[in-house]
């Protein structure tokens, strides 16, 4: 199996509710995973996303130990096997239920095996190259989801000093049960766009940000990367 590296590892204080204190390791570990996906009109498409899980755990004061990262490795690896040998079924054309359904099985998946060991899965993202991610952190409730998606916009160009290459990322919160295409979604939003620089166009996506679909779901966080520049900016 690919090997998962750990990323942003943290000691961190945490008082519980008898008022003692307690040392927390948390941890992420990633993995390459291969996903098919099924329209309603029987459509198919593969996507290779990197799975991040995040996990914590109270450090044993004795050993000094905590987490045994070769059995995370384990239930990763057989969470992969799982998940690369089934089909996941959107009820539309759009991408959002299948999402949700390859979320929920993960995640309840790793919060099974990590309860065993006396651990927390404290977050879990899914992200591709193509613009394409949905993530979950354990303070949302579980039939709530974060999809996100990226437009590469060729921004400024009336002015050859601030022409830039962008990528533009919309988070939605997703509702329970919404079908919404929410690539569609962002594009709808970017064509009618008229900024002639940064600050008039952080202006016009600041007026939808939060905005609501008919399902109740809403834009969240909006990204501006400058890819030509070097630097982002968050609405």
């Amino acid at each position: 199996m690919d090997q998962p590296i750990p990323q942003r590892l943290a000691r961190n204080n945490e008082q519980t509710s008898d008022g003692n204190v307690v040392s927390m390791l948390q941890f992420v570990r990633e993995i390459p995973i291969s996903i098919v996906t099924q329209s309603a009109s029987s459509a198919r498409r593969g996507f290779l996303f990197k799975m991040a899980a995040g996990f914590s755990k109270e450090i044993n004061p004795l050993s000094g130990m905590s987490v045994n990262l070769v059995l995370v490795d384990q239930w990763l690896g057989k969470l992969k096997t799982d998940l690369e040998q089934s089909v996941f079924i959107s009820k539309s054309e759009s991408l959002s239920h299948a999402f949700a359904e390859i979320m929920a099985v993960a995640r309840l998946n790793l919060i099974e095996q990590s309860e065993k060991e006396g651990a927390e899965l404290t977050s879990l993202e899914f992200r591709e190259e193509r613009g394409w991610g949905f993530f979950w952190q354990h303070l949302q409730s579980p039939e709530h989801l974060v999809i996100k998606h990226s437009h590469f916009v060729e921004g400024f160009l009336t002015d050859t000093d601030n022409a830039a290459l962008l990528k533009v990322e919309f988070e939605w919160m997703r509702e329970p049960d919404c079908e919404g295409d929410f690539a569609h979604e962002g594009f709808k939003i970017l064509k009618v766009l008229k900024g002639k620089n940064l600050s008039e166009l952080q202006a016009q996506l600041a007026l939808h940000k939060g905005g609501e679909l008919e399902s109740g779901s809403s834009l969240s966080q909006i990204h501006i990367h400058n890819l030509s520049k070097g630097y982002s900016v968050r609405i």
